[in-house]
């Protein structure tokens, strides 16, 4: 999985202490296993317990006969420890996040390594340590850490970061009025959130090349604000960085740039023109809104999400004529109040969030045939449709797109739909219309994709997924389950598919390629994965992304080695089997996110093996046809990988899963 993006989230973080799984405990220490399966974030004292005196922090911790090497402290970790005097942080530590030592009031003496790449805000704030230095720039190792007492600071200071720093902590310099110029040497690759915020005097800022990891509310409410330079290595324009900046004129995105999140130049009121680059894909909500005297914008191609009101209150949008308004290659909105056929044109490729939400007037809706994707609540609430044919390219619905439209009682849906309900819940798609209504109990299909359940579960608890689906939405297939049997014709699994479901059994298909963000998170009644894939194969969270902008919360919590965003919280895992290949125990053992997995077990038992694979040789090929047809035949084999497509029995339909798979 990607490990591209902010290596700083003190709000994130917070919210994932109080989920991330604690694998073990060291003394009176806790520790949680990051994604890699090598590392572990010490997550602070056993309930209940103090430290006192002299903390030396271990380089590495063990569990059982495992060891692991110690790269993070959480949030309020050791938070109001009011007993620690003195702290030991060994240079395996490269992240420290907010509060960690906040209210130790006894704490007079700290070591910190030289090779810190994120120091959250408030770190040893109210600490004798902390209140112990002198006004002005303190800096931690290599680390910036803050400006203390921003009111001491002289009006037009122009500061110059010293030579060997590399990262500029959260809130830094916040509400240093009397900041106007600031030059940050090479040597800076991460600057934390709001490090900026409300430095109304700052006017001209070059961020160096170096710096390819820049926090959200960067220059948070930068009155003054008029010219920046943006390195050339990000590629984000993070949640606010300029919101509020009201004097910000014109601005140059990187090429490098991919995405584009929510109210990143939102009220920048002087910005005139923004010319989007290539590699743009998505572009958030409210991005630019507000922007009064924009006029002039240019959009890739390459976009494929905008979410609504991304050009709100702009003047381009206010001189567009009334009808649909595009942008580029996406329908954004419409002015006026559409009625009767709506024609979206050709070479249209995504209609944006929101985009004709509310018209109730639209009878007929035409789509073009290069529609590729459909965004959030696009068509929410058309209560006057009554049919829809989604074009043979349609890869993506997103959530809530015809939600409400509650005539709507006929869909044609094409073999391309991958993903329906970005972020879960995939039947909310179609929540409220007759269509969902009219669906029979059992598992609920909008084409080739699974998005819920309806009625009461079997006695068993156990579902079967239809063989020919190719992909499995947000959540509701198999929530109160206890096994899940997935086809081999699977390939995406969406994102929270089976979240905080209480599945004990489920299996991923060899045929899974792609996985998406914590697609199994919160399965605490767990026991058994059987994974018959090469994790080198499969994508993995924004990785396997189709349509629209990376999950917010996956965004900021991405932190160095990472917490785990497919099975977190899932009974610790300690109690889950993960099955495999043989031989391929390893390759999982290394593999971002199944490293955390305790038990990983090479077999080819019953409730898993290779399917497809009927003479039991390891492989799948022409031989395991005919072996196929001997069982259908002579019942010569006992019929275990036999039900190719796994729907309990073993008969003709699996000769067809079977030709497929060998032509997959």
């Amino acid at each position: 999985m990607k490990r591209f993006l902010l290596l700083f989230a003190a709000v994130a973080m917070l919210a994932m202490n109080a989920t991330a799984n604690i694998r073990f405990t060291m003394g009176k220490l806790r520790f949680w296993v990051c994604d890699d399966g090598k590392s572990v974030y010490l997550q602070g004292v056993v309930d209940g317990q103090t430290v006192t005196g002299d903390l030396y922090i271990p380089q590495t911790a063990t569990d059982g006969d495992k060891e692991y090497t110690v790269v993070g402290l959480s949030s309020n970790s050791f938070y109001k420890q009011t007993g620690l005097t003195s702290v030991y942080i060994p240079n395996s530590v490269k992240y420290i996040h907010r509060t960690a030592f906040y209210g130790c009031t006894s704490l007079t003496n700290v070591t910190i390594p030289n090779n810190l790449e994120f120091l959250g805000d408030k770190v040893f704030d109210n600490t004798p340590w902390f209140n112990a230095m002198p006004d002005g720039p303190v800096y931690f190792g290599n680390t910036l850490y803050v400006y203390k007492n921003p009111s001491s600071m002289p009006a037009g200071t122009n500061f110059v970061v010293k030579d060997g720093t590399t990262h500029i902590a959260a809130n830094a310099f916040q509400g240093c009025a009397n900041l106007s110029n600031i030059h940050i040497p090479n040597s800076v690759t991460s600057i934390g959130e709001n490090a900026f915020g409300r430095c109304t005097g700052l006017t001209i800022v070059t961020l160096p090349n170096s710096a390819k990891n820049l926090g959200y509310n960067l220059f948070y409410g930068c009155t003054g604000l008029t010219s920046v330079t943006l390195p050339n290595t990000i590629t984000s324009i993070p949640v606010q960085l300029f919101y509020g900046c009201h004097a910000l004129s014109s601005i140059t995105i990187p090429n490098t740039v991919e995405t584009i999140f929510a109210n990143a130049f939102a009220n920048c009121k002087s910005l005139t023109s923004v010319n989007i680059p290539a590699k743009v894909k998505a572009i958030g909500n409210n991005a630019f809104s507000g922007c009064t005297d924009l006029t002039d914008i240019t959009v890739p191609a390459s976009v494929r999400y905008i979410d609504q009101d991304a050009f709100a209150r702009t003047a381009w949008l206010n001189n567009q004529p009334d009808g649909i308004v595009y942008a580029s290659n996406v329908a954004y909105t419409y002015k006026g109040t559409p009625t009767g056929v709506l024609t979206i044109k050709e070479g249209t490729t995504a209609i944006a969030s929101n985009a004709f939400s509310e018209c109730s007037g639209i009878t007929v809706l035409r789509l073009p045939s290069s529609l590729l994707y459909i965004g959030t609540s696009a068509f929410y609430n058309c209560t006057s449709l009554t049919y829809l044919n989604l074009p043979g390219n349609v890869k993506a619905l997103g959530t809530g797109a015809f939600s409400g439209c509650t005539n709507l009682t006929e869909i044609s849906f094409p073999n391309s739909l991958l993903m329906v309900g970005r972020g879960g819940y995939g039947t909310s798609v179609f929540s409220g219309s007759q269509w969902y209504t009219d669906q029979p109990d059992g598992v609920v299909y909008a084409g080739p994709v699974a998005i819920g359940y309806k009625g009461s579960y079997p006695a068993d608890k156990t579902i079967t997924v239809k063989d020919g689906t190719k992909a499995i939405a947000g959540r509701g297939v198999g929530t109160g389950a206890d096994k899940v049997i997935l086809p081999n014709s699977v390939t995406t699994i969406g994102d929270e598919a089976f979240e905080d479901s209480s599945i004990k059994e489920i299996n991923i298909p060899q045929s899974v390629t792609s996985m998406g963000n914590r697609a199994f998170v919160g399965m605490r009644s767990l026991e058994r994965i059987d994974a018959y894939v090469d994790p080198a194969n499969v994508a993995l969270g924004d990785d396997a992304i189709i349509m629209g902008m990376p999950n917010l919360d996956d965004y900021y919590d991405r932190i160095g080695t990472g917490v785990c965003f497919f099975f977190q919280g899932n009974h610790e895992m300690d109690d889950c089997v993960l099955h495999v290949l043989p031989g391929k125990e390893e390759s999982f053992a290394n593999a971002w996110s199944w490293a955390r997995f305790k038990h990983i077990v090479g077999d080819l038992s019953e409730g898993g093996g290779i399917p497809g694979d009927v003479n039991g040789d390891g492989i799948v090929s022409g031989a395991d046809v005919t072996a196929l047809y001997n069982v259908l035949l002579d019942n010569a084999l006992v019929a275990g990988n036999a039900d190719v497509n796994g729907d309990g029995v073993v008969s003709g339909a699996d000769v067809t899963a079977l030709y497929n798979l060998l032509l997959n």
